[in-house]
């Protein structure tokens, strides 16, 4: 088994470009965003296994004291990505134990791998392995829907809905900077005084990543108005060249039409027209679930694999406990 790293975009694009099950959140300027947001290092390694290249993984490792943790992230489906005979050929594994050296000299306790949806893992020997398996529900409309045909899906209650919207004066349209920056910055770190669960990201993360992909032409930034011209919601989603991947819907229920409903048919329309299956990303709770379905989201699943190596962690924490007492006895 060889590994080379990645370390730049061009090389890093290129080697996805000839893989199965690549995500918008797998493409270098997102996730070296996120990286940088949330204080990671992000490395990636292209893996061959007897002369033969089977894929590429990028690995984003957070560090906790003398140890580090990898791919624990507020988005899935980031994992390994193998090219299609490797894939076909069922050699995941094959990439995975070819990445612990790594984790290995990352001191990494804890390890996440997420899978896109419809890549086959063989789950028995994940499990072997101390992995934790869990399948995670995604929502799409797939992009052989035309506009028509989808809304002709729709329960006669949700296309009320959407045409209620429409109606009544809400508008949806690309955001400003100032949307982007300022008031979805502060709807999804909290800062607006309404979130009644914890954010996936503290106020510097939100800045950090929303300064630097505001301006990002691979980024579609949406908002929604009511008549009076206030902003009520907004979406943001990663343009991939097969679909569009919903990343962050941000708006608080106010009285009379949805403005999240009409944020999804606003990313509706914009992906369909253009040939592309349109992504609502998964959903964190039954409420959320049974919006994205009633919405005309059919789902699919994203395996993701957990573990954690409390006896690794034990270890190099006595560790790193004796190394700082002997620098303090020979400082």
């Amino acid at each position: 088994m060889t590994l080379f790293e990645v370390a730049d975009e061009a090389s890093y694009e290129a080697e996805i470009r000839q893989c199965v099950g690549v995500t918008g959140y797998h493409r270098w300027f997102f996730l070296s965003a996120l990286a940088e947001a949330f204080g990671m290092r992000m490395r990636a390694f292209a893996v061959d296994v007897g002369g033969e290249r089977l894929g590429i993984a990028p690995l984003l490792f957070r560090r906790r004291g003398p140890v580090s943790t990898v791919n624990f992230l507020p988005v899935c489906g980031i994992g390994p990505v193998l090219r299609g005979e490797a894939l076909r050929a069922g050699r995941v594994q094959e990439m995975l134990r070819a990445l612990e050296p790594v984790l290995l000299r990352e001191r990494t306790v804890v390890t996440k791998w997420s899978f896109a949806p419809g890549v086959p893992v063989n789950l028995d020997a994940l499990a072997g392995r101390g992995f934790r398996i869990s399948p995670v529900a995604t929502y799409a409309i797939p992009a052989t829907k035309s506009v028509d045909d989808y809304l002709k899906g729709l329960a006669p209650k949700q296309r009320a809905a959407v045409r209620r919207g429409e109606r009544r004066g809400l508008s949806t349209g690309p955001s400003t900077r100032e949307d982007i920056t300022d008031w979805l910055r502060e709807s999804i770190s909290g800062r607006d005084g309404r979130h009644e669960t914890v954010s996936d990201y503290s106020p510097h993360a939100a800045q950090s990543i929303l300064e630097r992909l505001a301006d990002d032409p691979r980024m579609l930034w949406r908002s929604v108005r009511d008549p009076g011209g206030r902003l009520l919601a907004m979406n943001a989603s990663i343009i991939d060249e097969e679909r569009l991947w919903g990343w962050l819907l941000a708006g608080e229920p106010v009285a009379g039409p949805s403005p999240h409903v009409a944020a999804y048919w606003d990313a509706i329309q914009w992906s369909l027209d253009r040939g592309l299956a349109c992504d609502f990303g998964s959903a964190p709770t039954a409420g959320i679930r049974d919006f994205k379905v009633a919405m005309g989201g059919e789902p699919e699943v994203c395996m993701t694999a957990e573990r954690v190596r409390p006896g690794v962690y034990r270890t190099a924490r006595t560790m790193h406990a004796r190394l700082l007492s002997w620098r303090a006895k020979h400082s």
